[in-house]
């Protein structure tokens, strides 16, 4: 099944929180929606677990259907008077499923989810990780094809984060799961899915995949949010930008004529040492950071400060170079 989110708004006490957001997201997919806090991600999630309901809009799928998420929240929200088992089958309960199938499905998802050992465990004797796959369970266990999570992994330290990442992928594969998760942190969004809505103000301002995003930003607000950029203050005269470290041809992303602009350029995949068609400017290098498999440089260009993100040892300290755009650079 296809799901489309047609024009939803939701407008509660005099704020506009969603404001027309369009989005068809495919089946055994995992779709992820970035934003700022504040931008209205989790608003959106209830609406497509039929928590909530949109001021107007339609969340359908294909011939119309009326989907329904199952939420798996950022606060897990388990019942701590429950043990890790009783939590799990909350649901069929509900639906009064027979004891003997609760049994069984019980016991062949918490072996998929590698929590068999913590069954007569209460939430409180859990960690973070071990809570977070007790949601799932409890979520999975009911046989949802469409799985929503809210800020998934805000809570969980960086290792762990990392391994939950893969195994959520690993899970939507098994599962065969459509999952629509949103999140502030941009690099959960790439790493867990192809498919990325920035969400700001309550807009979707860009679906695209992460490569795309960080390369050309549909605009500013986007580039802002994405972070790990420079942002060069300039103006357009004759056509050309014109700033303090570069003046030339751009990709202009702005709207209509303008006399201030901005000089897009990412730490990240945007300059180069090498010789190319597009000059940028002459630095010097006055710091390095080593920051894992590359290093953070640090370049005074004539006032201005520019940081980069640049193959390990490829530059030394106090020394001058030429740098050179790998393509034409983005001016909003």
């Amino acid at each position: 099944m296809t799901y489309y989110l047609n024009n939803i708004s939701q407008k509660k006490g005099g704020q506009q929180i969603l404001k027309k957001v369009n989005l068809s997201i495919n089946d055994n997919s995992i779709f992820a929606i970035l934003g700022p806090s504040g931008s209205g991600k989790t608003s959106l999630l209830n609406i497509l677990a039929r928590i909530d309901h949109p001021t107007a809009g339609t969340f359908t799928g294909d011939n119309e259907q009326k989907p329904k998420g199952i939420m798996v929240f950022q606060d897990y929200r388990l019942f701590p008077h429950m043990t890790v088992f009783q939590n799990i089958v909350f649901g069929l309960k509900i639906k009064k499923i027979k004891k003997a199938e609760i049994r069984q499905r019980a016991e062949r998802i918490m072996m998929t989810m590698e929590i068999t050992e913590l069954a007569k465990r209460y939430p409180d004797e859990l960690s973070g990780g071990q809570q977070q796959r007790v949601a799932l369970a409890r979520a999975l266990i009911l046989n949802p094809s469409l799985l929503l999570m809210d800020e998934p992994f805000s809570s969980l330290d960086e290792g762990l984060r990392m391994e939950m990442l893969d195994f959520v992928k690993k899970l939507q594969q098994q599962f065969k799961l459509t999952v629509i998760f949103v999140t502030h942190y941009k690099t959960e969004a790439y790493l867990l899915s192809n498919q990325v809505a920035i969400l700001i103000n309550g807009q979707i301002m860009q679906i695209d995949t992460p490569r795309k995003l960080e390369q050309t930003p549909a605009n500013l607000a986007v580039a802002k949010f994405l972070g790990q950029a420079n942002f060069i203050q300039g103006s357009f005269q004759q056509h050309q930008f014109v700033s303090s470290i570069y003046t030339g041809d751009s990709d202009f992303r702005g709207t209509g004529p303008v006399k201030e602009a901005t000089l897009y350029i990412p730490f990240v995949g945007s300059i180069q040492l090498a010789t190319t068609a597009f000059s940028a400017f002459n630095g010097e290098i006055i710091g390095i950071t080593w920051i894992g498999d590359s290093e953070r440089v640090t370049i005074a260009v004539g006032s201005e400060i520019i940081y980069l993100n640049l193959p390990v040892d490829s530059v030394q300290i106090n020394t001058k170079k030429q740098f050179y755009f790998k393509r034409l650079p983005v001016v909003y």
